[in-house]
């Protein structure tokens, strides 16, 4: 009951595993793979380290849930380790 209501509820957003936090407190909306795109929208390539720890600020999951999600086709890797946007076509 407790999640519906959350899930409900534009102030809150989901951050983890049954773990909510306010949207005041600086907490997108949004999956982990929406973060990494956030991360990247300035069209710099950026190391996986400097990824994994602007994603970690907005999301309690482990390091392999952000590196699976950087094997998404709109994401390339562009060098030993880092990431870019990848060319829409």
């Amino acid at each position: 009951a407790v999640h519906n209501e959350c899930i409900r509820n534009d102030e809150f957003v989901l951050i983890g595993r049954g773990i909510y936090a306010l949207k005041e407190w600086g907490y997108k909306v949004g999956t982990v793979k929406n973060i990494i795109l956030d991360v990247l929208k300035d069209g710099k390539a950026r190391s996986r380290d400097e990824i994994l720890s602007k994603v970690k600020a907005q999301r309690l999951v482990k390091d392999v849930t952000i590196i699976l999600n950087l094997k998404d086709n709109d994401i390339k890797r562009v060098g030993r380790d880092q990431y870019a946007l990848a060319k829409k076509k």
